[in-house]
């Protein structure tokens, strides 16, 4: 009676040992992680004699503070013997809790990360030991965006007229990845023979601004004026709920005397087309410059000019723009003939395939250039 005992313990023993032997594999890539389905990347291996139902708890932390921002719970899944590749449809419905503030964002489950680093960590339960971890494994995830901020004026290596110039830059893309973006403007000196990079990180600023919300700063004309003598570097870094995400290119610009005495070029900058209606209003030269950032992929949009301030809301210019792929940089120069009038408010506006309509209020200078191309440009 006793050896009958201990046979059956040894062969309880021996099936729960088995039962016991799973393994997991995370396939999730260490860098450029965007959407939440690429954390559900893994092979699992059922190395006992029975299959069993499982879940896996998905726990994501913050690197910063090792704080749980998100949590996930899969529906149960059965594992066979062997191996199996996992996905996230294999594992759906997926339950999401958001902890993190910046996650609230986007709660589609199918939508983008917020931008960071994190630590996943995952746990294999089986349902039918009462939710008994199995096995537990974690990854580090950086979250990175696919282009950083992009530098505008001053160009890179250019000459200005004015000691007292207007940074601007475009923001990083995919926006979805960000729900507070902000940027930190820093301005030094670049002594003779150091680099640009080395200045950046090594000499005192001569201007900085943090937690700027515009894609623009003027130089204060409360500073001292930038030198003609000196080369100057500049970079953007983006952040995402105050915490650096993204970090532009380094250009560098020198202060020039202008050829005539007391007169001063000003370099028009790009503006950015809005996705509605924008309060905000434009000052321009006789050329409108904007940036477009072709998501659709449209190869010809129409558009047209109106104005604002003249009864029924006349269209003063219209026609059809030919548009490349991606970020398209683009002059529209206004048409003299149309008598537009200095000071008045004019809103530009084009419809994508998608039907959404893309605008800009700007106004215009008395002269408008003589060129009527539009030349598009996409990177």
């Amino acid at each position: 009676m006793y050896k009958k005992r201990l046979i059956f313990y040894c062969l309880f023993l021996g099936i729960t040992i088995a039962r016991a032997q799973v393994s997991m594999t995370l396939q999730v890539p260490p860098m450029g992680v965007l959407v939440k389905n690429q954390l559900w990347n893994m092979m699992l291996v059922n190395s006992g004699a029975f299959s069993f139902t499982a879940r896996v708890q998905l726990t994501l932390l913050d690197e910063k503070n090792n704080q749980p921002v998100l949590t996930a719970l899969s529906s149960p899944v059965i594992l066979a013997r062997g191996a199996k590749q996992m996905q996230a449809k294999d594992f759906g419905p997926i339950q999401y809790t958001y902890n993190g503030p910046s996650f609230h964002a986007d709660v589609d489950p199918n939508g983008m990360l917020p931008v960071g680093s994190y630590q996943a960590c995952y746990v294999v339960m089986s349902e039918e030991k009462g939710n008994a971890r199995r096995i537990e494994n974690c990854i580090q995830v950086n979250v990175d965006p696919l282009s950083p901020p992009l530098l505008n004026t001053p160009a890179d290596e250019g000459r200005l007229y004015t000691p007292y110039p207007q940074f601007t830059w475009l923001p990083p893309a995919p926006m979805g990845l960000f729900n507070d973006l902000s940027y930190d403007l820093v301005v030094v000196e670049v002594l003779p023979g150091q680099g640009k990079a080395d200045a950046i990180q090594q000499n005192i600023p001569v201007y900085s601004a943090g937690f700027v919300k515009n894609l623009y700063m003027n130089y204060p004309s409360s500073y001292k004026a930038l030198d003609t003598s000196r080369l100057y570097a500049w970079r953007i870094v983006a952040l995402n709920n105050g915490m650096p995400a993204a970090m532009s290119d380094i250009w560098t610009f020198r202060v020039i005397v202008p050829p005539i005495p007391g007169w001063q070029k000003k370099e028009e900058p790009y503006l950015e087309l809005r996705n509605g209606l924008d309060p905000s209003v434009a000052s321009i030269g006789g050329t409108l410059k904007f940036t477009y950032e072709n998501v659709p992929a449209d190869t010809v949009v129409p558009y047209t000019i109106v104005s604002l301030e003249d009864p029924g809301n006349p269209v003063t210019q219209q026609g059809r723009i030919n548009l490349g792929r991606g970020r398209n940089f683009l002059d529209l120069a206004l048409e003299p003939s149309t008598g537009y009038a200095p000071r008045k408010v004019y809103l530009f506006s084009l419809v994508n395939g998608r039907n959404e309509t893309w605008t800009l209020k700007f106004t215009s200078s008395p002269s408008a250039a003589k060129r009527s191309s539009i030349k598009p440009y996409n990177d």
